[in-house]
């Protein structure tokens, strides 16, 4: 917070394609909404678009979630939101506990991580019998073991061509 409070006084507008947050930081250090802003100290802005590839692409959320935000404004205040930003954890288990009790918010979220390990074995294992039947069965795709065996023989005929050209000087020179 302490370094939050360094920058008190100035404010951050958030856009979103569903609407904008206006924010000022206090003395403190927290942040404190606003029901509008002339101007903005730092601008956070993702597109529409922007927002619907970030829901939707796979890979790490975090890399896609800082490429896909238009940052204006205050360089020093940006790069401590990034950072803050990117310690925040949501702790879902204690926010469900709220609702749910203790019990059934762990047991529920013991079962929601079975359920997505479980879903991306399917995926992995799903992937892994495509390369295999287009591989083996449809012979489109080149296999590794086909591929090295390939490789190997390619760099023979290289070396043999190699070879061959040598001799081919050697008996110019003689010649």
């Amino acid at each position: 917070m302490r370094e939050l409070a360094a920058h008190a006084g100035k404010t951050i507008l958030l856009e979103l394609p569903f609407g904008n947050l206006c924010l000022e930081l206090s003395s403190e250090g927290l942040l404190t909404p606003l029901t509008e802003l002339q101007k903005a100290s730092l601008e956070l802005s993702i597109s529409t678009k922007a927002l619907n590839g970030l829901l939707t692409q796979g890979g790490n959320l975090k890399e896609q979630a800082i490429k896909s935000v238009k940052i204006t404004g205050d360089a020093d205040l940006a790069q401590l939101v990034g950072r803050l930003a990117g310690q925040l954890r949501w702790e879902f288990e204690e926010d469900l506990a709220r609702f749910i009790g203790d019990a059934p918010a762990s047991f529920t979220v013991r079962q929601g991580k079975k359920f997505l390990s479980a879903g991306r074995l399917a995926a992995s294992d799903l992937v892994a019998n495509a390369v295999e039947y287009l591989s083996e069965e449809r012979k489109v795709l080149l296999n590794m073991r086909d591929f090295m065996i390939h490789k190997h023989e390619l760099n023979e005929l290289r070396d043999a061509v190699d070879r061959i050209e040598k001799r081919i000087q050697h008996l110019e020179r003689k010649g």
